[in-house]
């Protein structure tokens, strides 16, 4: 928040400036989050071709290896849409269905490889090798450094069921589960996110 600090008389014709200058700026602290057009053009869209990309572990055999790098192609995991990832317990292999873990439709890269591993390290053996991430998937052409990044199904929900809602209308995501929600305010549309990181991330006021 911007504010001014108590003056004396004397620096009143200063405070009036500032005062302008504040009305000047808060129409653009309004206007930070950006509407469904300017969020629609830095995401992927909810249909947009996926990349996949393999870490290969000394774990995985080559059969496996290439395996991982068709499964996206050809269909094997179809709940990995974008973000996704795919972790293993080395010691238990790619076979093991107890540990290995594959998650889909989470906001970015990062939070889909986080929440695979938590998931794998808490199936594993506690003296076991740690678990390590061998596959994500993402949209094709992604780069880091992103302004926004959305699910496929996040992106689908801002396409429709938001343009549908009655102004004003927010679009809020949870990284860490990869959860949305929308309302008529920023509070409200966290609440229908409902995790403790959801934030407000699309405004149309």
């Amino acid at each position: 928040m911007t504010g001014g600090r108590n003056v004396q008389s004397i620096w009143a014709g200063l405070l009036l400036a500032f005062a302008g200058m504040v009305a000047g700026v808060m129409p653009a602290l309004a206007q930070e989050l950006p509407g469904r057009r300017d969020a629609l053009r830095l995401i992927y869209p909810a249909d947009a071709d996926v990349e996949s990309v393999v870490t290969p572990h000394p774990s995985l055999s080559e059969g496996q290896v290439a395996l991982l790098s068709t499964a996206i192609s050809e269909g094997l995991m179809p709940q990995m849409v974008f973000y996704g990832a795919l972790a293993i317990a080395p010691d238990n292999g790619l076979a093991d269905p107890q540990t290995t873990v594959a998650v889909g439709n989470f906001h970015d890269e990062a939070s889909a490889s986080a929440d695979a591993l938590a998931r794998c390290d808490a199936a594993r053996a506690a003296d076991a090798t740690p678990c390590v991430i061998v596959l994500v998937v993402r949209p094709a052409g992604w780069a880091p450094g992103a302004a926004l990044q959305m699910s496929s199904g996040a992106a689908a929900a801002l396409q429709t069921e938001f343009r549908q809602a009655d102004q004003p209308r927010y679009f809020a995501i949870s990284y860490a589960t990869g959860r949305f929600g929308i309302g008529p305010s920023a509070e409200t549309a966290q609440a229908a996110c409902g995790q403790a990181d959801c934030q407000a991330v699309v405004a149309d006021r």
